[in-house]
């Protein structure tokens, strides 16, 4: 099995255990900014601060769900993301902009249909194009 098969199997494996649980704190999380989005365009900014310290609170169990995934470059990454996410939250809540937060709120739906693209099941392997020795062109596949 090439590496690449190995790595989307261990990925579906984790999905399969979590896939519930993520897909729920994305929609919760999705939400709690969505309104906290409409609380800041009406001005009710007190309610907009609460509804983001829900997502916060939100982002923090996403952000552990992922601890667990067989990539610790991936992790990593994920970890430097809703740490800005989080900075970004806190900042937000002193002063919640409909703006700020609308762009959180697209962040965090990106990383989802990000995420949900990665486990899609290929119907083909990538290839690459490989020069031999004697200057010819091969295609192997992963």
């Amino acid at each position: 099995m090439s590496h690449f098969a190995q790595y989307i199997k261990s990925l579906a494996i984790f999905s399969e255990d979590k896939q519930h649980e993520i897909r729920w704190l994305f929609d919760s999380l999705i939400n709690s900014l969505t309104i906290a989005e409409r609380n800041a365009s009406a001005q009710r900014h007190a309610s907009a601060a609460t509804s983001l310290r829900h997502a916060k609170n939100l982002l923090r169990f996403l952000s552990r769900s992922f601890q667990d995934l067989p990539d610790a470059q991936l992790v990593g990454h994920l970890n430097d993301f809703f740490a800005m996410l989080e900075r970004s939250m806190d900042h937000t809540m002193q002063l919640p902009l409909e703006d700020d937060l609308q762009e959180i709120r697209l962040l965090v739906c990106d990383l989802q249909k990000g995420w949900e693209s990665l486990l899609m099941p290929t119907t083909s392997s990538p290839s690459r194009a490989v020069t031999i020795s004697d200057g010819l062109t091969s295609e192997l596949l992963a």
